[in-house]
């Protein structure tokens, strides 16, 4: 499993935080354009079916992440949390993920306010997602 993991898992994880990220700039323009169609200045056929596609991506990425969490403790065990940088990514990780598949959909029926805040926090932490782009980059350092 470890020789999988630094093979052919790290390279399709890095490709995933690389398109999770366009992914949510992509998402960011598209909220910037359904802002312009309400206030009467953009024309929201542009992004059709848009909604949907984000929304499957939002469940798709904190999956594979949440896989490659899973099978990154199962492999290396406690060893794991000996890196500060594998301790900030599993805590994004686990953010995300509750984030997508509890606090989501508890905030769409109409969850108590301390699950609206919760989720904000958690809404704050896809920005850090960003920060794991800067792993898959690190040996383009000149």
């Amino acid at each position: 499993v470890a020789f999988f993991l630094n093979s052919f898992m790290l390279h399709f994880i890095d490709v995933c935080v690389v398109a999770n990220t366009v992914v949510m700039f992509a998402e960011l323009q598209w909220l910037g354009s359904v802002s312009d169609v309400s206030l009467g200045i953009g024309n929201h056929n542009e992004w059709s079916n848009a909604d949907v596609i984000f929304q499957v991506f939002e469940y798709i990425f904190p999956a594979i992440f949440l896989l490659d969490l899973a099978l990154q403790l199962y492999a290396f065990r406690l060893q794991h949390f000996n890196s500060r940088f594998n301790i900030l990514d599993t805590t994004i990780v686990v953010i995300t993920t509750l984030e997508a598949f509890v606090f989501t959909p508890l905030a769409s029926k109409g969850g108590n306010v301390a699950v609206f805040r919760l989720l904000r926090l958690a809404k704050f932490t896809r920005a850090l997602r960003a920060v794991r782009t800067f792993r898959t980059f690190e040996g383009l350092r000149v």
